[in-house]
C-alpha cells in the first residue's frame, strides 16, 4: 500500500512554516472534542522539544475557559502563561513546566459543529500582537480543514458501513451499544499502554473511529449461522470465520469507492478488521499469527471484543458478570491475548465498569 503522509506529519509541515514566516510558535496542540462523551482529548501536537501533553483528556464542562471559546466562537490570547500558575487544570501546569509562556487558543469547527481547539503555545510572553494573530488565522484555518477533511471522510466510510449492515439485514447481536463498548475499551487500552510500544494520539483517535466497524463481514454470513442457538458444527464454523475475510474485502472497495486506499489509517482499519481473531499463540485466524506479529490494534480490539461479548447476552448464552469478563481475559493472557493488552485492560477496569452501565441495554448486547 502506498504510504501517504500521517496528519500529523501534515500538521509538523504547518508548524515549520510558521516557525520560518512568523517565528517563535514553539507548539502547535489540537484537542478534538467528543459531543456524545462531552470529552476534549489530545490529538495532534508538533512541538520544538519535549513533548507536554499527550494521552490526556478531559471534560469540557470542568474546562470553563474553553467552554466560554465554543460559547462565543471567538479566539483567546494569553500574554503571560506565567499568571496562570496556581490553576488547577493539568494541560496549563504542563504547559507552564514546558517552559512556554504564551499563547492563542482558536475554537474549530465543521458544518457548525465544536471539533476541537487548536493552541498555538510560545516560550515568548506576550508574543501574540495582533500582527501574529492574523497571520496564524490563515493557518488555522488551514487546520481545521485539514482535520475536517479527515474525519469527514472517516465518518463517510463508517455511515456507508452501518448502511450496508441494514441493506444486508444483519440480525447479529451487535447492537449500537456492543459497538459502542468495544470502542470505548479500545480507546481506553490504546491510551493506557506505553507510548513506546503503543500508537500515536492521532492513531489512538482513529482506533477509536474504527473499533466498531471489527465484524462488518457478519453481514455476509446467513443468519441461520449468526443466531444459531446452539454450537456451529464445523462447516458453519468455517462459514462464520469468512466474515474476516469477507469484511477486509468489504473495506477495502469501500475505501477504494471514496478514494481513501492510501490514506494513513487504511492499513489501521484493515489490522482491526483481518486480525483481532488472530490469538497471542498462534492458534487464531484467519492467518495464524502470533505474537507482535500480530498488529497492535488487531490485538487490542481482540480483547475489547472477547470482554464485551462474554459479558453480555448472545442468542446461544447468558451475560457474564464483568468480573467473570475480566477473570477470562486473565487466565488467557499470554495465550489468546496479548498480556500487556491485558494488563491495561485491568488497569482500566473501572473506566471499563462505567462504559459498560453507560451502554448498556438490559436484554441486549
Amino acid at each position: 500500500m502506498q504510504q501517504h503522509d500521517t496528519l500529523g506529519r501534515k500538521i509538523a509541515d504547518i508548524h515549520a512554516q510558521i516557525q520560518t514566516h512568523v517565528g517563535n510558535v514553539g507548539r502547535i496542540g489540537i484537542a478534538l472534542y467528543n459531543a456524545d462523551s462531552g470529552q476534549l482529548s489530545t490529538f495532534i501536537h508538533s512541538s520544538d522539544e519535549q513533548v507536554p501533553l499527550e494521552r490526556y483528556q478531559a471534560p469540557l464542562a470542568e474546562v470553563p475557559s474553553l467552554r466560554q471559546l465554543h460559547e462565543s466562537g471567538h479566539s483567546r490570547i494569553i500574554d503571560d502563561m506565567a499568571t496562570l500558575a496556581d490553576s488547577p487544570s493539568e494541560h496549563t501546569r504542563r504547559i507552564l513546566a514546558a517552559g512556554y509562556r504564551s499563547s492563542y487558543t482558536c475554537p474549530l469547527y465543521a458544518r457548525g459543529e465544536l471539533l476541537g481547539f487548536l493552541f498555538f503555545d510560545s516560550r515568548e510572553p506576550g508574543h501574540f500582537r495582533e500582527d501574529v494573530t492574523l497571520e496564524l488565522d490563515a493557518y488555522a484555518q488551514l487546520i481545521g480543514t485539514l482535520v475536517s477533511h479527515a474525519f469527514s471522510a472517516t465518518r463517510a466510510l463508517r455511515s456507508a458501513m452501518a448502511l450496508a449492515r441494514e441493506l444486508g439485514r444483519h440480525r447479529d447481536a451487535e447492537t449500537a451499544g456492543h459497538l459502542n463498548r468495544v470502542a470505548h475499551y479500545t480507546r481506553s487500552i490504546a491510551r493506557a499502554l506505553p507510548q513506546d510500544m503503543g500508537h500515536s494520539d492521532e492513531d489512538i483517535e482513529f482506533l477509536f473511529q474504527f473499533a466498531g466497524l471489527h465484524d462488518i463481514g457478519k453481514i455476509a454470513v446467513p443468519d441461520r449461522i449468526l443466531l444459531k442457538p446452539g454450537k456451529l458444527d464445523p462447516e458453519e464454523y468455517e462459514i462464520a470465520k469468512s466474515h474476516v475475510q469477507k469484511g477486509s474485502e468489504m473495506i477495502e472497495a469501500m475505501m477504494r469507492e471514496f478514494g481513501l486506499a492510501n490514506e494513513h489509517y487504511a492499513q489501521l482499519l484493515l489490522d482491526v478488521i483481518a486480525c483481532h481473531h488472530e490469538r497471542w499463540d498462534g492458534l487464531g485466524y484467519p492467518n495464524g499469527l502470533a505474537g507482535d506479529a500480530i498488529p497492535l490494534a488487531g490485538r487490542i480490539v481482540a480483547v475489547a471484543d472477547v470482554f464485551d461479548a462474554l459479558t453480555n447476552p448472545r442468542p446461544y448464552k447468558r451475560a457474564w458478570t464483568l468480573d467473570e469478563g475480566l477473570a477470562y481475559l486473565r487466565e488467557h493472557s499470554g495465550s489468546q491475548f496479548d498480556p500487556q493488552c491485558v494488563a491495561m485492560a485491568e488497569r482500566c477496569f473501572d473506566d471499563w465498569r462505567a462504559i459498560h452501565a453507560r451502554f448498556h441495554q438490559p436484554g441486549t448486547a
